[in-house]
């Protein structure tokens, strides 16, 4: 099974740690795991319970109370609906591979997040990508959309909010598209690890598997709630795909660390207080932003309700050669627009520490000074 060069992650682990100012960065600024406890006022509950844990497998498809917590996400979900991964990408791979057969075809959106048409076009599948344009809101065209679909079509995959523009859909466009694969009964995929944080009181808030029996869910703590160390996620989806699921998962993972299980159940049953942490953090930046780019003529942006953007410079330097360059010279770092098939862009991340985000975006202005008329 060969599969293409995952070429976000690559560039991430490549140049991630050379820079002053993680601009990029797609998860909302981590706590450390001190101002975590201290936040939910569980610090000495947790460290009595982490020091007398016996370091076995544990609860090998999760704890029970993990699973009820996560039930509380959505509304139509009971347990026998989730089963737990280690962070959504492992959720995704689990979902896709059980999913997915040789000679099946699935649409999927770019700019996007690699992963899942690439692991798809690795086992066989026929992928049709259609484009989101900048000038229409990276919005998807549901006409296009429909147009594409035959009879072969198996399922559509998403990811809302997009990873890396943003793009959230209202709660019309939500039922469009629900209504849209009912139509062809297709089974709908959407990886909403980033919902949340949407800042636009238009958009869906909800789930799309409380709305579609054959939708798929993808989800988990790194985005949103600004936890990806505890490598914590899940799939939700009907009980006949998630048994498969759980036998899958054997060969994948076993189970996840106890631990993480422990944590996440308090992060879970206090969720309100990380979330608005991390939407006061997104909000604070979107304000920024928006100044800087009113400011800022060479570049552009169409705002999105999600914690990453993907912004438009003027310059006619490849993406890739701009980022090395103000990373080199000035300490920014930035994951190219090349890397989603997105030229003269670079993704910023909305829910970096706000000290950074207003430092790192100063200094950005001042290294675009020598590119003025």
């Amino acid at each position: 099974m060969k599969i293409r060069p995952f070429k976000v992650e690559i560039w991430m682990n490549e140049h991630e740690n050379e820079g002053l100012y993680n601009l990029t960065e797609s998860c909302v600024s981590p706590l450390k795991m001190g101002e975590l406890l201290d936040l939910l006022n569980i610090k000495e509950k947790y460290l009595d319970t982490f020091l007398d844990m016996k370091l076995d497998y544990g609860d090998i498809n999760g704890s029970d109370e993990l699973k009820k917590q996560i039930c509380q996400l959505y509304e139509t979900v009971e347990p026998c609906n989730i089963a737990i991964a280690q962070g959504a990408i492992n959720a995704n791979e689990m979902a896709i591979m059980e999913l997915i057969e040789p000679n099946d075809e699935i649409i999927t959106f770019t700019p996007g997040y690699q992963q899942i048409s690439s692991l798809a076009e690795s086992l066989g599948a026929n992928i049709i990508e259609l484009k989101l344009y900048e000038d229409k809101g990276w919005q998807m065209d549901f006409d296009e959309l429909e147009r594409v679909i035959t009879e072969k079509t198996k399922a559509i995959c998403v990811t809302l909010p997009n990873n890396p523009t943003g793009t959230m859909l209202s709660g019309e466009q939500a039922v469009q598209l629900v209504e849209l694969v009912e139509k062809y009964d297709l089974y709908l995929f959407v990886d909403e690890v980033y919902r949340g944080l949407c800042v636009d009181d238009f958009c869906y808030q909800g789930s799309f598997y409380d709305l579609y029996d054959k939708a798929i869910i993808t989800s988990g703590l790194s985005k949103a709630y600004g936890l990806p160390a505890l490598r914590l996620g899940w799939i939700i989806g009907p009980k006949d795909f998630i048994d498969k699921i759980i036998n899958r998962r054997d060969y994948h993972i076993i189970s996840i660390p106890k631990m993480n299980d422990l944590l996440a159940v308090e992060v879970l049953k206090q969720k309100e207080k990380i979330l608005s942490r991390n939407y006061d953090i997104c909000m604070k930046n979107r304000s920024f932003l928006k100044k800087w780019i009113n400011k800022e003529k060479h570049i552009t942006n169409t705002f999105t309700s999600g914690t990453t953007q993907l912004i438009h410079y003027d310059m006619k330097i490849p993406s890739e050669e701009l980022s090395l360059r103000v990373q080199k010279e000035k300490g920014i770092f930035f994951v190219p627009g090349s890397c989603f098939d997105c030229e003269y862009h670079l993704r910023l991340g909305g829910g970096i520490d706000p000290i950074i985000f207003q430092k790192g975006l100063k200094t950005f202005s001042k290294w675009l000074r020598q590119f003025d008329e």
